[in-house]
């Protein structure tokens, strides 16, 4: 499925080219002719195709998440003191949304591979620290503040990701978590099926986004150790 979507996106990359006007699908501004742009201000999602092209299985989908998938994840996020970690910003929505839902700037941490999206997001979100890594060494890139996470907001597709990556990510996210520390990961696959979680990782609510392209699943799962 991932693959058909990303030969849509190339074919529509070809047939309009980077010169021609872009599609606006609520977020970004139309883009025409007539005021060219510069590689800097190309919309956050065909930044996020593009990626996608490059590196399917890291970015997982072709579709950057919608504005309502974006606030319902955000709403899963209690207000109280501590770091909030996003594993995967993509085009800075769900920081956005984190922001526009009470959690302040400098709670917020977001973690970002692509270093086209860390700039779109550090442009999108200016008072967030954004940093350009992989959520494989979340410890190292966060410092001291691994210590101070209370939440993980996690877009990262690990059922598309490989065996070794995908279990050196959640080890990280288990040893960042506090006990009722929270794990919050959407995803596209609506079964809940498990995501081979430590035992005490506990799935405490989940909630289906229907009104998403395509229709997304979220799970909250609460550190008991």
């Amino acid at each position: 499925m991932i693959q058909r979507h990303i030969l849509k996106v190339v074919a529509k990359i070809r047939e309009l080219g980077l010169s021609r006007a872009f599609v606006n699908f609520g977020r970004e501004s139309t883009l025409t002719d007539n005021k060219p742009f510069k590689k800097s201000e190309l919309p956050g999602w065909v930044l996020f195709a593009r990626e996608t092209v490059r590196n399917p299985r890291v970015m997982g989908t072709c579709w950057s998440s919608s504005p309502n998938l974006a606030n319902a994840i955000a709403a899963f996020v209690p207000d109280k003191k501590g770091i909030v970690i996003e594993l995967g910003s993509g085009t800075g929505i769900v920081t956005e949304a984190l922001l526009n839902n009470g959690i302040a700037a400098e709670r917020v941490i977001a973690i970002e591979q692509s270093p086209e999206l860390t700039k779109h997001v550090r442009k999108r979100c200016p008072n967030v620290r954004v940093i350009n890594g992989d959520a494989l060494h979340l410890e190292d890139l966060l410092g001291d503040d691994f210590k101070r996470v209370t939440t993980i907001v996690s877009s990262l597709p690990f059922r598309s990701l490989p065996h070794a990556v995908r279990h050196g990510i959640i080890k990280q996210i288990d040893q960042a978590l506090p006990k009722n520390g929270l794990l919050i990961q959407f995803t596209y696959d609506l079964t809940g099926r498990s995501m081979s979680l430590p035992h005490h990782l506990k799935r405490v609510s989940h909630k289906i986004i229907w009104g998403n392209f395509p229709p997304a699943r979220i799970d909250v799962y609460r550190q008991q150790r």
